[in-house]
């Protein structure tokens, strides 16, 4: 589609904001949101839970892992437990927030650059891209990190003076606090201070003063708190002391170290169409003839993309290939084909945005919605048998503390330390009666959609188990039959 290719105007034209536009947007990242939410995951959000209810509880607290020490994220969930009180609605409002943060933060970087019409395209891109709309619906610290660094950016690119700069020091240093992936970005800066150019060296040096100002202020408080100043980054720093990228899949295609980088982005259903879009966009010119201030902003995104790119490619025994360490890359890739379809005739851009939005809500609607399933079938045994004690592994157990509680469910126990009612996943035939109950994870919303349709059963098996069944059953078992 080269030849449909419009000339490359001087700058993108700002469009009159209309109300349609937003209000599409707002309905597609609602329906985003509702087809892909996941809530509470019985992982790394319960311990941000735990540190936010410390916050609560008896503030100030310095956190004593390496989740409780992100202080924007776990800060902003103990807002939204003093404001809706203990349970999982305060994890869903944190999640949305931040969503609808990052959301507006990506859409007014994409206007900077591409005009208003480009911003609006890449809003409804953003809104319903699967890495973004299911990190919507968790507590984790990915999109706060990613909005912080586009905050960053948004005031860098602009910065003409140099207490603007330091405010885009001070989004970088929160970002960090988020989490410490930021730097893999940032450390794109040290290339462009060298250079001095397009952003002259006082501006850098402004905004790093405004990054090292806030992480001092948080060393300050740690050996307040601690008597150690650097607590945050040991806890950091030994929480894992090695990945095995091929113990950890985390849902990619793993073929060679040299390539898997790069088919994480282009195969992966987080990202859907994106990056072969963006491939053919970046070929095809799409950066080419925008204003100055315009291409300064671009290359900021562009240059702290790739570095977190390269960085993460690169530590293979640190970070696995998880789709959300390529936020960044994801966001750059999304300005560059709002930046070319704006410029190809609409007969063009309508389909393909189209074919964008639904093959991402399509992926979406075929995501793992109870990836802890053990743990919410834990959570429903104990409510449909109140009275009868119900024991399982510790692992389980662990996972599903917090809903428990919520709940005010105490009749659970583990395996070997009580007797009850066992909870264990369906592996087989079982020798002797029958389970009480059988527990089987909820369809994914296209299973479900299949399913009503009475057609899932044409799937192949692994395909049907995947959207039909997509995490193992669990069987409730009296404690008397042997388990065969």
């Amino acid at each position: 589609m080269a030849s449909v290719a419009q000339p490359v105007p001087a700058q993108v034209p700002a469009l009159k904001v209309a109300p349609w536009p937003l209000l599409a947007v707002i309905l597609l990242a609602v329906a985003a949101l509702a087809i892909g939410w996941v809530g509470f995951v019985f992982s790394d959000d319960a311990s941000y839970y735990r540190g936010a209810s410390e916050w609560v509880a008896k503030p100030p607290f310095a956190g004593d892992d390496h989740w409780t020490t992100r202080f924007p994220l776990v800060l902003s969930l103990a807002g939204a437990i003093l404001l809706l009180g203990d349970g999982s609605n305060a994890l869903a409002l944190t999640s949305a927030l931040w969503y609808l943060g990052f959301v507006v933060a990506g859409t007014m970087l994409a206007r900077r650059i591409a005009g208003e019409q480009a911003g609006w395209i890449a809003a409804a891109l953003i809104a319903t891209m699967p890495l973004i709309a299911t990190a919507g619906s968790v507590v984790n610290c990915d999109l706060p990190e990613a909005l912080f660094l586009v905050g960053g950016i948004v005031l860098l690119a602009d910065a003409k003076t140099g207490l603007r700069a330091c405010l885009a020091g001070l989004c970088f240093g929160a970002a960090i606090l988020c989490r410490e992936t930021a730097i893999l970005g940032m450390a794109a800066l040290g290339p462009l201070f060298l250079a001095g150019r397009p952003f002259p060296r006082r501006i850098l040096l402004a905004a790093g003063l405004g990054c090292l100002g806030l992480l001092a202020a948080e060393m300050l408080f740690q050996w307040a708190m601690t008597g150690e100043p650097l607590h945050r980054y040991l806890l950091a720093f030994h929480h894992d002391t090695s990945v095995n990228r091929a113990d950890n899949l985390e849902g990619n295609l793993l073929v060679n170290p040299l390539v898997d980088p790069i088919l994480v982005l282009l195969i992966n259903n987080e990202f859907g169409l994106l990056f072969p879009l963006a491939l053919y966009a970046v070929w095809a010119g799409a950066g080419r003839g925008l204003a100055p201030d315009r291409s300064r902003a671009l290359l900021l995104l562009g240059a702290m993309a790739v570095s977190a790119f390269v960085a993460v490619a690169t530590l293979g025994d640190k970070l696995v290939l998880n789709p959300r360490y390529f936020t960044l890359a994801a966001l750059a890739a999304t300005v560059a084909v709002a930046l070319w379809l704006v410029r190809i005739p609409p007969r063009w851009r309508l389909p393909i945005v189209a074919a964008m939005i639904g093959s991402n809500l399509l992926l979406l609607s075929a995501q793992n919605q109870h990836p802890q399933w053990p743990a919410e079938a834990l959570v429903l045994a104990a409510q449909e048998f109140p009275s009868r004690r119900i024991v399982t592994d510790g692992a389980t157990l662990r996972r599903a503390e917090l809903p428990l509680a919520w709940e005010e469910l105490a009749n659970v126990g583990r395996i070997g330390e009580e007797k009850g009612l066992l909870l264990l996943p369906d592996t087989g035939p079982l020798a002797g009666p029958e389970p009480l109950r059988r527990y089987a994870s909820p369809a994914t919303p296209l299973g479900a959609l299949l399913i009503r349709l009475n057609v899932d059963d044409l799937l192949p098996g692994a395909a049907r188990t995947r959207l039909v069944s997509p995490s193992q059953p669990m069987l409730l078992l009296s404690p008397e039959p042997p388990i065969g």
